[in-house]
């Protein structure tokens, strides 16, 4: 290593130790950015919607909607209005969440992604029925 060489380094370490840390706070889950963290935190879930079995629509509290998709098939996901989301100590739902359906289902994502929610027509063929009382 010559003189020059060992004055360079010397110059580069002393710029990066002496530059100021950088902290930039920006909205989670900004709509179209690249390679951003995707989740939600319990706190700002707004709504869940099943995809019957096999996944899940999330909306969070400024309205954007993300799909989470299952390993495996989830039982009992169509037929509930009670879910516990093992985030484990993050808070945040995301591609490592758990999804706990009552009676003891437990089922896993496979992925997490925006979305742009459930579609508008998805009880389309439904008919509506009278209750009998």
């Amino acid at each position: 290593m010559n003189i020059s060489s060992a004055c360079s380094t010397t110059a580069v370490v002393t710029a990066l130790v002496s530059a100021p840390l950088n902290v930039t706070v920006a909205a989670s889950n900004p709509p179209g950015a690249a390679g951003a963290a995707t989740f939600v935190h319990q706190a700002d879930m707004r709504d869940w919607l099943p995809d019957g079995e096999r996944g899940l629509w999330i909306q969070a509290a400024n309205l954007a909607w993300f799909y989470a998709r299952f390993s495996e098939a989830c039982h009992g996901l169509n037929f509930t209005n009670s879910l516990v989301f093992d985030t484990r100590s993050t808070g945040n739902i995301d591609q490592t969440t758990a999804v706990v359906v009552p009676g003891g289902g437990r089922c896993t994502l496979h992925s997490f992604a925006p979305s742009g929610g459930p579609p508008t027509d998805r009880y389309a063929d439904v008919v509506p029925q009278p209750q009998a009382q």
